[in-house]
């Protein structure tokens, strides 16, 4: 099956829509999806940055995601009002691929920017999000009468029950684990070895870089083998500035 790499930010309103076009991908079983989460602008504060401070490019950048994006897709209609900066969510990410959740994860921190308008920079706003993926809420009623232990009760393995209820990312958002650590690393040097440093970029099956609107446009290409979606046109490269440059 053929294979892609894609590099994004949880802040880039592109590397949104590229999120939204691997989640309708990936049931078609055509091609494997690696999401590797960058961070673009690590130098963002961590108490968050009014994105009045930049609302041109933010305006611009958004008017150009609801140009390309597809019918089916919900493109963003405004930034959050304090911009994240995306360590700790960068960092719940990396973790996630460790437990086998990155897919289910990664849209969930997209939505909680760009849907619920959030601000994620702590990892205490972070860690709620892990836990409705991987502890999600469900219903005690049938347990009231029952001599079963609830879900994660009694599991021999207490680290099982801390990563579940959010605890990859320690208090100032960096991943727990060498592992995650370490892939997180190895991703952001792979991205910054590319040139230009733009999110999202692609990487096709044949080791292409696709960066900004060019890979959009592959990912909305694969898309067309199987459905009557058109690809948007495109002759700019936007570098999803809104974050700041990396």
């Amino acid at each position: 099956m053929p294979r892609l790499i894609v590099y994004g930010d949880f802040n880039c309103p592109y590397s949104y829509l590229a999120s939204q076009r691997v989640d309708a991908l990936l049931p078609l079983g055509r091609v494997e999806v690696d999401w590797r989460a960058v961070e673009h602008a690590p130098g963002l504060s961590m108490t968050g940055t009014p994105a009045s401070a930049n609302r041109e490019t933010w305006n611009r950048e958004l008017a150009e995601v609801s140009v390309f994006a597809l019918p089916t897709e919900q493109p963003p209609v405004a930034p959050p009002r304090l911009i994240s900066n995306t360590l700790a969510a960068t960092s719940a990410y990396t973790e996630a691929v460790s437990d086998g959740v990155q897919d289910e994860l990664r849209p969930a921190l997209f939505e909680a920017i760009w849907v619920r308008q959030r601000h994620i920079s702590s990892a205490y706003d972070v860690r709620p999000i892990i836990t409705s993926v991987t502890y999600p809420r469900y219903s005690i009623l049938p347990y009231l009468s029952s001599e079963l232990p609830l879900p994660g009760l009694g599991d021999p393995d207490p680290m099982h029950m801390i990563r579940a209820l959010g605890g990859t990312i320690a208090p100032n958002g960096i991943a727990v684990t060498t592992t995650g650590w370490c892939r997180g690393r190895r991703w952001r040097q792979e991205w910054l070895a590319l040139a230009p440093h733009v999110v999202p970029t692609v990487i096709d099956p044949t080791g292409a870089a696709l960066p900004g609107v060019r890979g959009l446009a592959y990912l909305a290409r694969l898309l067309t083998e199987s459905t009557t979606h058109r690809t948007p046109t495109a002759t700019v490269q936007p570098a999803c500035e809104g974050g700041g440059k990396a």
